[in-house]
């Protein structure tokens, strides 16, 4: 990837677009989009740390612009087959008989399987970009994700409780 302040900022804008609007059209409170939104660049500080306890504080632009585009190419198809599987339906199938499992069309029951195998491969580019970026060995590289995600994810969580929407 190019070093190239623009373009990293135009990809984490429209990476924070998708994740919003992802949000927001599943239902989620504004107040949880921020939140999200925080988690973010809590990941992103996280990443800066790494990246400069490993003396590669350089390769920040690089790697961050990097995930970024896989993030916003993979999360644009994800994102709408999991909005087209009407998982809020389901979830009120299941909620009003927790004894009869919902009944899936041809169509859900096979875009499971795709969703599944398209987070998975885009789990295997992070760690991919994360192995060059950090030079790590590549379970070095997925301790590093896993790490990037829990804080992301406690950082969320944290704003999100701050804010009272949980």
């Amino acid at each position: 990837m190019p070093y190239s302040l623009p373009l990293l900022l135009g990809l984490l804008v429209a990476c924070g677009a998708l994740q919003v609007g992802f949000n927001l059209y599943n239902g989620a409170s504004p107040g949880v989009a921020v939140a999200v939104l925080v988690g973010g660049l809590g990941l992103l500080g996280a990443l800066y740390l790494l990246l400069r306890g490993r003396d590669k504080a350089a390769r920040f632009v690089q790697t961050t612009t990097a995930l970024a585009a896989v993030y916003l190419v993979f999360g644009i198809v994800i994102d709408v087959m999991v909005s087209a599987l009407s998982l809020e339906a389901l979830s009120k199938q299941v909620l009003a008989h927790p004894d009869h499992p919902p009944a899936l069309t041809p169509a859900q029951t096979l875009m499971v399987p795709v969703v599944v195998a398209l987070v998975v491969w885009q789990f295997c580019v992070f760690v991919g970009i994360l192995r060059r970026a950090l030079e790590f060995p590549v379970a070095g590289a997925v301790l590093a994700l896993l790490l990037l995600f829990v804080v992301d994810w406690f950082v969320a969580s944290l704003v999100a409780s701050l804010l009272g929407v949980i």
